[in-house]
């Protein structure tokens, strides 16, 4: 198990920086490959609009995206350590489809890198984050806006409830695990519980068969989930989360759910999710 594949999303207004220097040093300490998602947006008049409409104005305004994009990748590959092999891929769609097709395209690689939006939006359900998160069966790393430096891997801190999506978040994760120093289990199980009953006592244990020696976490009951995670993530120092992306299934993939929106809008540290 590694991560020899990473996918990174492009942004000819330089809002992924984050997640273009924190992918590159990734690939760069993983010896991954790096391909750039170039996201071309194609216009299209309003069904609505009566009369002559200037569609020139509409070409002209998906090349200035697919320019954009490609300067973006420039800069990128200018910029790529040594070693690291880069390629660009470039996705045409209509615009709210580009996520979708984000998504389909993330499925070919281990992981995609991208970055929390600086507005505190990236929860939008026709975001990115949700495209590849909903649309590829695989997992996202999020970079917060305000992340500078490269990759800081000694200290994990791992959000675990025994569920379906943590148990896809920690897989993914394994190999960036296996790397740290510290490895914190985190859960949110009522006090009263003995430990052989803890949602992550069983789970450190297969942890430690693959090398990675796991200390068990048990925070106090708390209503705000997000914000016991992030608060603790804080307190410890760590250097990135691994958790499990939900979604309201009513609305299947449509909508993050409340915990998931609130990581999203105010994380403080890159989060690794998988759905």
């Amino acid at each position: 198990m590694s991560i020899k594949d990473l996918l990174v999303v492009l942004d000819g207004e330089e809002r992924q920086g984050p997640a273009h220097a924190y992918a590159q040093s990734l690939a760069s300490s993983l010896g991954a490959h790096l391909t750039a998602a170039g996201l071309a947006i194609q216009f299209i008049a309003p069904v609505s609009f009566g009369g002559e409409y200037p569609y020139d104005l509409l070409t002209e305004a998906t090349e200035q995206s697919r320019r954009a994009a490609e300067a973006s990748y420039a800069r990128l590959k200018e910029q790529a350590p040594a070693g690291v092999e880069t390629e660009l891929v470039m996705i045409e769609a209509v615009s709210g489809v580009a996520n979708v097709r984000l998504g389909e395209l993330a499925r070919h690689f281990d992981m995609t890198v991208v970055s929390q939006d600086e507005a505190g939006t990236s929860g939008d359900d026709t975001g990115l984050i949700v495209g590849v998160l909903f649309g590829s069966a695989r997992p996202v790393l999020i970079v917060p806006y305000i992340h500078k430096g490269p990759p800081r891997l000694d200290h994990a801190l791992v959000a675990w409830d025994g569920g379906l999506t943590a148990t896809r978040a920690l897989a993914a994760a394994m190999p960036l695990l296996q790397l740290a120093k510290r490895v914190e289990v985190v859960t949110l199980a009522p006090l009263d519980e003995p430990v052989e009953e803890l949602p992550g006592f069983n789970i450190t244990r297969h942890l430690a068969r693959h090398g990675v020696r796991a200390e068990l976490r048990q925070l106090a009951p708390a209503s705000d989930v997000a914000s016991a995670l992030l608060s603790y993530a804080a307190d410890a120092g760590a250097d990135y989360l691994v958790m499990g992306g939900y979604g309201h299934s009513r609305l299947r993939e449509f909508m993050l759910g409340g915990t998931t929106r609130q990581i999203i809008s105010s994380m403080t540290l890159p989060v690794l999710m998988a759905h």
